[in-house]
């Protein structure tokens, strides 16, 4: 059986250290603590005030605009968000170089005929 005074416990460590951390915006952080979130941020010392300080980040999930599917390719979609037109296409090596280039053609063909038509219901 172990001597209990070899094995170091909470109560018999010799030398224990007090810092203060000044917290930034500790207000926000109580509040998000209180919800029972989550607050992770970063622990640094301050360069001017040689003070330890915590400071929280603050992330927020990216919104991501709605996408809409304006019509189906060949070898993908053609969609558009508020701000873009999106166009995804993807081809399987084993068809060759030159099917490739000709299916982009082809799909390309196809992207323009589909923005016309929107355009043409747009305007009437």
């Amino acid at each position: 059986m172990a001597n209990s005074d070899t094995k170091p416990s909470l109560l018999t460590i010799d030398k224990i250290m007090k810092k203060f951390i000044y917290v930034l915006d500790v207000l926000a952080i109580f509040a998000r603590l209180l919800k029972g979130e989550r607050v992770e941020g970063v622990l640094y010392l301050d360069k001017d005030t040689h003070v330890l300080t915590f400071k929280a980040w603050n992330r927020k999930t990216p919104k991501h605009s709605k996408r809409r599917k304006l019509s189906d390719l060949d070898c993908g979609w053609l969609g558009e968000t508020d701000r873009h037109i999106i166009r995804y296409e993807r081809f399987p090596k084993s068809v060759g170089v030159s099917r490739i280039m000709t299916l982009m053609d082809d799909d390309n063909a196809q992207s323009k005929e589909t923005l016309i038509d929107l355009a043409i219901m747009d305007a009437a």
